[in-house]
């Protein structure tokens, strides 16, 4: 089994019933082994984020001592972060314009190194998976990691990683949790310009891929959508709310809720094979 944290969408009014709204939230998704198997995902879960390892929400300033914040059943706890509350106290658009003008920044560094280091050549491509065998697993994967050495050493490409790193350590303001170090930045910062860059980099920034929406949708990061009021996705008739990429929707989805919308972070234990996946070959036909 794994663990999986995912942001709960409830009514505002369910603060004065927390845990029995989850609960009923929830439901739909507890493993049984009598349906669908993608709608048995977890067998046990538990409000948490007290922020200690970014596990939790920001709260804009102002909120720390709001009585509808949610806070987890922990001792410890980060000034700033909380298991929950509602979603006018959640610093998403803040946490969002932060990052770009961090990305900004970044690609700035980018153009002022290039001009006292060899330009860098694009990081070779190498087809991934499906690998048919374990021996084309392993090859694919060494001559993956060369592809990134090789990129990584190259003098422009390791100065501006020095540079992001500088940057978002000197920054203080919302954990922006190393966004730029998602998806390759140092390998699109020279190919797009300033803002087209600063909006692919921050785009699903706060990161929080899981999310059970208001209307009963179950989205985790790499796994099939379901819908709690239905059988199955064979069976079920509806359309998923969220459009586009995963990460980006569900980050635009909790900014534009309703004010007084109740959100709430929960660690669920899940069953195997839900949850990010892991990188395997497939056995031949």
């Amino acid at each position: 089994m794994a663990h999986m944290r995912i942001v709960v969408c409830l009514p505002g009014a369910a603060r004065t019933r927390l845990d029995e709204a989850i609960a009923e939230a929830m439901a739909p998704f507890e493993i049984d082994f009598t349906r669908d198997e993608d709608l048995d995902i977890w067998d046990f879960w538990a409000i948490c984020g007290n922020g200690t390892h970014r596990d939790g929400l920001q709260l804009l300033p102002g909120y720390e001592d709001d009585p509808r914040i949610v806070r987890d059943r922990s001792d410890e706890g980060v000034p700033g972060w909380c298991a929950g509350g509602p979603r006018e106290a959640m610093a998403f658009a803040e946490i969002r314009a932060e990052a770009l003008d961090t990305a900004r920044a970044a690609w700035d560094l980018w153009r002022e190194l290039s001009r006292s280091h060899p330009p860098a050549e694009p990081r070779r491509v190498v087809p991934g998976t499906p690998w048919r065998t374990s021996e084309e697993y392993r090859a694919g994967y060494l001559v993956d990691q060369e592809a990134r050495e090789a990129f990584d050493a190259q003098p422009l490409v390791a100065a501006y990683r020095e540079g992001v790193a500088a940057l978002l350590e000197a920054h203080r303001g919302y954990d922006l949790g190393g966004f730029l170090h998602r998806g390759a930045a140092a390998e699109t910062v020279g190919w797009t310009g300033r803002e087209e860059f600063a909006a692919a980099v921050s785009a699903g920034t706060p990161s929080h891929r899981h999310v059970l929406t208001l209307d009963g949708w179950w989205y985790g990061e790499d796994d099939p959508v379901v819908h709690g009021a239905c059988d199955g996705p064979d069976a079920c008739a509806h359309r998923p709310p969220l459009p586009g990429p995963r990460e980006t929707a569900t980050a635009r989805y909790l900014e534009e809720l309703p004010g007084d919308t109740l959100l709430v972070k929960v660690r669920c234990h899940v069953r195997p094979g839900f949850g990010p996946p892991p990188r395997r070959w497939l056995a031949s036909p």
